[in-house]
């Protein structure tokens, strides 16, 4: 059975994150530092909701930041 080699391509990158998704795998990368998170797609997405929603939640909690809120 021949396997092919994992080649992730960079989506997404900035000082603390470089997000690549692999089209062999189906998976994606997350780079933070020294750790990285690999995960399917279905759960990248459902992770980035909910941290948007954390996000959201931590902004309305803290009233007197400036409010960064955003919502997918």
């Amino acid at each position: 059975m021949a396997s092919r080699a994992c080649k992730p391509e960079t989506i997404y990158e900035s000082k603390t994150v470089d997000i690549q998704h692999c089209p062999d795998c189906k998976m994606m990368h997350l780079t933070m530092g020294s750790i990285t998170v690999r995960m399917s797609e279905h759960h990248f997405t459902q992770f980035a909701h909910d941290i948007s929603r954390g996000l959201f939640e931590l902004n309305s909690t803290h009233s007197s930041q400036p409010s960064l809120r955003v919502m997918m």
